[in-house]
């Protein structure tokens, strides 16, 4: 498996303080997803909109401002690891974090890359990790 390449890709992809995570088997990394500007725009627009709750209220965070950056981030990150298991040959499986709502200028991953052939549970993972 090509680590640094899959690295160097997931660098290249926005992805940011990419960290190693020594496992036995194929390839386990820490990441974050930090959002722009128009994602909080976005996320803010959409909350005031959709929301009858006062903006920045606790319910406002929970049910729809700190919902929406967790989906846009899932969803890019799913559109970047599955660009990258096409070009490297490999299968992924990663997970997010929850977002704090002190601090919701990136999303938290982690994720597992091995190869087709091997079968690679995250959740053993993280368990034996103690993540």
């Amino acid at each position: 498996m090509n680590k640094s390449g899959i690295i160097k890709f997931l660098n290249e992809n926005e992805l940011s303080d990419i960290q190693e995570i020594e496992y036995k088997e194929g390839l386990v990394l820490r990441f974050f997803y930090d959002f722009d500007d128009v994602e909080l725009d976005g996320a803010k627009a959409y909350s005031n909109e959709e929301s009858d709750y006062e903006e920045e209220s606790a319910e406002w965070y929970s049910e729809f401002f700190l919902p929406y950056l967790n989906d846009t981030a899932i969803d890019n990150v799913t559109d970047i690891v599955d660009e990258l298991n096409e070009e490297f040959g490999v299968e992924t499986q990663f997970i997010s974090y929850d977002i704090d709502s002190s601090n919701y200028s990136y999303n938290e991953f982690v994720a597992v890359f091995f190869e087709g052939d091997k079968k690679i549970d995250i959740d053993d993972v993280m368990d034996e990790l103690g993540l």
